[in-house]
Order: structure tokens, then C-alpha cells, then sequence
């Protein structure tokens, strides 16, 4: 299962560099996630293209509202996933996002647009970063792969 990560694409129509992006990016993926800030209805009706798993941010339109939940569970080849956006500081926010979940194996969030894959306790604390950078970072996306035996690889990917 080959899962393509997004999350603070903040964009307000679906550019033709985006759609590039996606297509090379996640043309074999077979789900999508956004942790949030896709900003737009646009972004999501694009994205809905796709087996799409995704939850509002802070900055998303109002609309999104009535699409998106603020955090959801999946489970996806036997491996609990919550996605969540987050909220606060950059520097507590794996404490914030951890504690929304009970019981799941990954957790995928975005809010701070800075790439993370990092063990926690018992759970994966995975952030894709953001699409278009910041911070003086370049942008990144994320691919999750779980295999039959339930290895699970993750990695960043600069765009």
C-alpha cells in the first residue's frame, strides 16, 4: 500500500504545478492523506480525484468545514492511523497531536511545516512538512508504504 502524504499546501486554486507535482508524486500512490491547510474546496475537489483521507487546519475555508473532520482514525492494511492538523507552537506540538489519539500506530499532522518522522512511545509521529516550504525550507511532501507483512517505510520527499 503506497500512501502519498500531504499537509499546509495553502493554496487557493489548483495550480498547473501542483497538479504536476501530484501526478508525478502520487501517480501509483493508492490513497492519499492531507493533514490540513489545504486552504480551499478547490484543492479538495481536486485531490477527491484520488482515495483521499483527509482533515481541516486552522487556515482552511469555511466550506471545508462541512467535508473534512477535525481529526480522523484509518485503518489501513492493519496499522491504526489518526491524522490530525495540530495546533500551537512548532516546538510542543508532538504533544498536542499525540494526546488526540488513543491506541493508533502513526500519527500524520501538519501545522508546523516542518518535516518530522520521529518514535513516540508507541506510536510514529509523521509530518510531511509543507508543499510550498517555509522557514527557509524548501517544500516537501510524504510517501508511506506498508508492505503485506506490515513493515512500514516512510520518507520525505522535496518538491
Amino acid at each position: 500500500m503506497k500512501i502519498g502524504v500531504l499537509s499546509d499546501t495553502h493554496l487557493t486554486s489548483v495550480t498547473e504545478g501542483f497538479k504536476k507535482m501530484v501526478k508525478m508524486q502520487f501517480g501509483d500512490a493508492d490513497m492519499i492523506i492531507h493533514a490540513g491547510d489545504m486552504t480551499s474546496v478547490a484543492v479538495y475537489d481536486y485531490l477527491s480525484n484520488w482515495d483521499l483521507k483527509a482533515v481541516r487546519g486552522n487556515m482552511d475555508e469555511h466550506d471545508l468545514g462541512a467535508l473534512v473532520p477535525l481529526k480522523r482514525i484509518e485503518v489501513i492494511m492493519g496499522k491504526r492511523i489518526g491524522i490530525i492538523h495540530g495546533r500551537g507552537s512548532p516546538h510542543s506540538i508532538e504533544d498536542v497531536v499525540s494526546g488526540e489519539f488513543n491506541d493508533v500506530d502513526i500519527v500524520v499532522f501538519g501545522h508546523s511545516h516542518v518535516p518530522a518522522n520521529r518514535q513516540r512511545g508507541g506510536m510514529i509521529m509523521f509530518n510531511p512538512g509543507s508543499y510550498r516550504g517555509s522557514y527557509s525550507q524548501k517544500g516537501t511532501i510524504g510517501m508511506i508504504e506498508i508492505d503485506e507483512g506490515g513493515g512500514i517505510t516512510f520518507r520525505h520527499i522535496e518538491v
